[in-house]
C-alpha cells in the first residue's frame, strides 16, 4: 500500500518518498508532471505525454453584446484615442468564458487535453454583438515512460 507521503513510479512501480525526483528502485525520472482537469494547449503536442486517444473537435462559445453605457464610455475613450479599455476588460471576460466552456464540454466528452486550441472573433448583427469562440480537439494524454 502506498502512503500519501509516496509516489509511484511508472517504469517499475516501486515507490518512492514524494518529491523525489527519481526513482530509488530503477531511476527512472519522476518530474513528470500530472494533469489534474484539462489541460489546454494550442500546440499539437505536448512534450513529456502521448496521445492515447483522440476524441474529436471541442468547442465554446459565447456571444456579448455592449451596452449603452459602454458604448458611450467608448465612444469617449475613442475620441482620445488610445485602448478602449471598457471593450478590452468584456473582450478578456469573453475569452475567459468561451476558455470555460471548451473545458467543460471536453470534460463532458471524457478528455483530460484540448490540443491545436485556437480561439477566434467575430462580429454580429451589424456589430453590436461579438462572438468569442475557442475551439480544439479534445483527447485523453497520459506522461511518457522514459
Amino acid at each position: 500500500m502506498i502512503k500519501m507521503s509516496e509516489q509511484t513510479c511508472p517504469k517499475c512501480k516501486k515507490s518512492s518518498p514524494a518529491g523525489s525526483s527519481f526513482c530509488q528502485n530503477c531511476g527512472a525520472a519522476l518530474d513528470t508532471p500530472q494533469i489534474t482537469g484539462v489541460l489546454v494547449v494550442t500546440t499539437s503536442t505536448i512534450p513529456d505525454y502521448e496521445v492515447v486517444r483522440v476524441l474529436g473537435t471541442v468547442h465554446g462559445i459565447t456571444v456579448r453584446t455592449r451596452g449603452v453605457g459602454g458604448k458611450i464610455m467608448a465612444g469617449i475613450e475613442g475620441m482620445f484615442g488610445g485602448e478602449v479599455t471598457s471593450y478590452s476588460s468584456e473582450a478578456e471576460k469573453a475569452r475567459k468564458e468561451s476558455m470555460d466552456r471548451l473545458i467543460e464540454n471536453a470534460k463532458t466528452m471524457g478528455a483530460n487535453a484540448v490540443i491545436r486550441t485556437d480561439f477566434e472573433t467575430s462580429d454580429i448583427l451589424n456589430g453590436t454583438a461579438t462572438i468569442f469562440s475557442a475551439y480544439g480537439t479534445a483527447a485523453i494524454i497520459r506522461p511518457t515512460t522514459k
